[in-house]
């Protein structure tokens, strides 16, 4: 059996295969330039949001590929992009999450200037993969979305526990009873869980489904990818709406950080700003679903199988 390294011409133990536990960030976004030379590439450019950049011992960043001042193009005119790994201290961290929420995530700024990249440290989503099995035929954009959707359930999970426990002893100052014979309270929490439990029931089940249908051999269409990241969307939408209610429903002592309600709600509001889990989403996947031509659609423009 041919070996991974012949395979596709590069040595990818070279970052993943020396330390199991090797920690990377970056973003995909093609914002730097990358000036072909001989061996691999000449590299400058800035990123946003490089979650997780500060304890990461390498930094990815998307780049335009460029041959002298002119950008390489497909035939359909579109710039040739490729992500490039660079050693961690080859970055310059920026100093820019000041946020709302998800502030542990550490997504600042990153840039580099003038890095030479080796060709081995270059990949494209476009490339065939070359290892075989259903994980690695399904669209590597529209799997990490649903990765994003999956920490909006746990963030909705943790205000409903944390207002279900705090209504069984706090005392509420308009009527002088218990918060969880409220029944304000208790139409919130109930459609909180029902929204939660549909999203994950959706999430899950799209997920199922399109493993399915890779395990089989099928290629995805449009209007499967579009299936992913429309479950994803409304997932982050339903926990979003699912910490608000539960935050509505601890009272004056959903404000303080010690209750922990409010950090949810931060936290979530923050995650639901990504572009991956985006209001246009639902736009995008009802366009697939009428099969409109989709071919100037960000879903094609970001995934990985356009």
């Amino acid at each position: 059996m041919a070996r991974l390294e012949d395979i596709c011409g590069r040595k990818p133990r070279e970052i993943y295969g020396s330390d199991p536990l090797v920690r990377t960030a970056g973003q995909f976004q093609p914002l730097g330039n990358a000036v072909v030379e001989d061996g691999g590439y000449r590299v400058t450019g800035r990123w946003p949001l490089g979650s997780g950049c500060q304890h990461s011992s390498w930094i990815v960043g998307g780049c335009r590929i460029l041959d002298g001042e002119q950008p390489r193009l497909r035939p359909d005119g579109r710039p040739v992009t490729r992500i490039l790994f660079f050693p961690a201290v080859d970055c310059e961290i920026l100093d820019t999450w000041h946020s709302i929420g998800l502030r542990g995530t550490g997504s600042h700024d990153y840039a580099v200037a003038d890095v030479f990249v080796p060709a081995s440290r270059a990949l494209s989503f476009r490339d065939p993969p070359v290892e075989p099995g259903p994980l690695y035929a399904i669209p590597t954009i529209a799997l990490f979305v649903t990765v994003l959707a999956a920490v909006t359930l746990g963030i909705a999970r943790h205000a409903i526990d944390i207002v279900s426990d705090l209504a069984r002893t706090k005392i509420t100052g308009r009527s002088g009873r218990r918060l969880n014979e409220d029944a304000t309270m208790q139409a919130n929490l109930g459609i909180a869980e029902a929204a939660l439990r549909s999203a994950r029931s959706f999430l899950y089940e799209t997920l199922e489904k399109t493993w399915e249908a890779v395990s089989a051999g099928q290629e995805l269409g449009i209007e499967q990818r579009a299936m992913l990241w429309l479950a994803s969307t409304h997932t982050a939408a339903a926990a979003k709406q699912a910490a608000e209610l539960m935050f509505s429903a601890g009272g004056s002592a959903s404000p303080y950080a010690s209750t922990g309600v409010e950090r949810c709600v931060r936290d979530i509001h923050a995650a639901g700003q990504h572009i991956t889990l985006a209001p246009p989403n639902y736009q995008m996947a009802g366009q697939a679903f009428l099969d409109l031509d989709m071919r100037t659609s960000p879903l094609l423009s970001m995934d990985d199988r356009s």
